[in-house]
Formats: C-alpha cells, structure tokens, sequence
C-alpha cells in the first residue's frame, strides 16, 4: 500500500511537470533541429532523471540511482540507434547515441543536491502518562 502511495505521488509530480513543458513548447520556439542532437540530449535527460529520481525514492543510495539513471538513458539511446534504420527509416549515429548517454547523465544527476528525509518523531504518549 505505501508502495502505491509513493509511486502515484512521483507519476503526479512527473505529470505536472510533462504537462507543464508540454504548454510551454506550444508557445516557444520549436526544438526540433536539424541533426537532431537537442532532442536526444532532452530525452536522455528526461528519461536519466525520472529513472534516478524513482530509483532514489526505493532505495536511497544516490550512487545507485545515478548509475541505474545513466545506465537506463543510455540502454534506450543503444536500443534506439539499433533499430532506427529498420523502424524510424534512419542511419545508425554514434553522435546521437552519444547526446542520448549524455542527457542520461545530466538528468540522472538531478538525486545529487537531494537529501534523505529523517522520519517525523512521534512523540512517547505512554512516557507523558506516568506516574
């Protein structure tokens, strides 16, 4: 149950943020370029961050949601270059493959600055009612 809790929190937070950036673009400039890099720097760190943020809520270990962030961001960056000459009608790039693992690094370095929470104290009613 506390699982569902933390989870349906983070997909809410990660919702408002999707949302948000979703409204700014439709009023910006477009990203799209033509090489392609700033997409793939945004989506590694896009993917990098929300995987280490997640993976940080679990465990705690900044380390390991780093390296688990970064690992994740490039697997997808590796699994998209694969596939891209067969599925999206592209050529295989290292440079875009190597934008992607960098976003993933960037993004993936959002747990950081963060710090564990401490437990509330609650306080020792049975010690308050001795005699």
């Amino acid at each position: 149950m506390l699982l569902n809790k933390v989870f349906f929190k983070s997909m809410t937070k990660v919702s408002v943020i999707l949302l948000f950036t979703i409204c700014l673009q439709i009023h910006s400039q477009s990203i799209v370029s033509e090489n392609g890099h700033p997409e793939h720097l945004i989506v590694g760190a896009v993917i990098g961050g929300t995987v280490s943020y997640l993976v940080y809520q679990k465990t705690h270990n900044k380390f390991k949601a780093w390296l688990i962030g970064t690992a994740t961001a490039s697997a997808v960056g590796y699994i998209k270059e694969a596939v891209d000459p067969k599925w999206f009608n592209g050529v295989r790039s290292s440079k875009d493959f190597g934008y992607t693992a960098l976003g993933g690094v960037i993004g993936a370095s959002i747990v950081i600055p963060l710090k564990r929470r401490k437990p509330k104290a609650t306080p020792n009613i049975s010690a308050a009612f001795k005699n």
